[in-house]
């Protein structure tokens, strides 16, 4: 059974427990070996002894005052732990806290961000970059010392990333890693196929394959590494929906319709599923479907009939 990796709390507290056994004076040559033991098991265990490590020397500069809980801690029997020794291991706790899961620290801190349909979303990340999640869309984000790692699990969003060299930023999505090269840029996952659209700088995206995108490229790509290289114009198509708008140009209709049910709380089904291949073009604006359903049917052979507020199904022309 492969073996679960522990939490950085329980790691926390096995480092602090090892620390107060090992300055005991009644330290056994097998506790020794035991802890050198747990140190091998995982690059990880070393880490955090030695931050642990340091902030227990910092409490040195306390030796010659009142500092009750280090004298207590230094007098550690197994297996009963007083009140001062757990005072101990909750003040190393504290401070580990603040400086281990703050965003420059080594476990650093994870959030999760969601929109619902209809609804987008500015964030704002401890780093200084920002972020725009649009409707109906879904992003994690983890910020500590080494890097900012995200993954775009559904949805779009647009990353505006503050420069930051020690921490590269990172997104995985749709297999592949989109590295921050200084850049204002929207990347989109729909089905498989991921569209990226650089605004300013640029990215590099490594995949089977590398490529970097400048100011005012675009491509796509999908799970297998194929890229394909899109118009400029995709730029000004891909960030409309931040203006509050939706810009087609000879899309599918069932790509148009599964787009526009992001931006509202109905479902857009077709009567045929040979109408899905129908090309769509225009520009829709965000709040108001009922303009963009009317101009679908004017432009393309089919009507539309509502069997409920919550559902719209595009028919051929002339069916009942």
């Amino acid at each position: 059974m492969k073996r679960m990796p522990e939490s950085p709390p329980t790691l926390q507290q096995q480092a602090i427990d090892w620390l107060l056994r090992l300055e005991s004076a009644d330290c056994t040559p097998a506790e020794r070996a035991a802890f050198e033991a747990w140190l091998a098991r995982d690059e990880g265990h070393e880490r955090i002894y030695r931050q642990i490590a340091r902030r227990w020397r910092q409490l040195d500069g306390f030796k010659g005052q009142d500092f009750p809980v280090r004298a207590a801690a230094l007098t550690y029997r197994r297996p009963r732990r007083r009140l001062a020794e757990s005072a101990l291991a909750a003040c190393l706790m504290l401070g580990l806290g603040v400086a281990t899961f703050s965003e420059r620290g080594w476990y650093g801190r994870n959030a999760v961000y969601a929109t619902e349909r209809g609804a987008s979303r500015t964030v704002q990340l401890a780093d200084g970059s920002r972020l725009e999640l649009s409707p109906d869309s879904e992003l994690t984000v983890h910020l500590d010392r080494w890097r900012r790692s995200l993954v775009l699990i559904k949805g779009e969003a647009y990353f505006d990333v503050a420069h930051d060299r020690d921490r590269p930023f990172q997104i995985e999505v749709g297999g592949a890693s989109v590295v921050d090269l200084g850049t204002r840029f929207d990347v989109r996952l729909h089905n498989d196929e991921v569209a990226i659209a650089v605004v300013e700088g640029a990215v590099r995206v490594d995949h089977i394959e590398s490529r970097e995108i400048h100011a005012n490229q675009a491509l796509s790509f999908d799970r297998k590494g194929r890229f394909r290289e899109l118009p400029a114009n995709q730029i000004a198509m891909q960030t409309a929906w931040r203006e509050g708008r939706l810009i087609f140009e000879n899309r599918r209709l069932d790509e148009v319709l599964a787009e526009l049910e992001r931006y509202h709380d109905i479902r857009l089904t077709l009567a045929d599923p040979a109408l899905a291949k129908l090309k769509v073009s225009g520009t829709f604006h965000t709040d108001n479907l009922d303009a963009a359903l009317n101009i679908i049917a004017m432009t393309l052979p089919i009507d539309i009939r509502r069997p409920n507020p919550r559902q719209a199904v595009l028919d051929k022309r002339g069916n009942d």
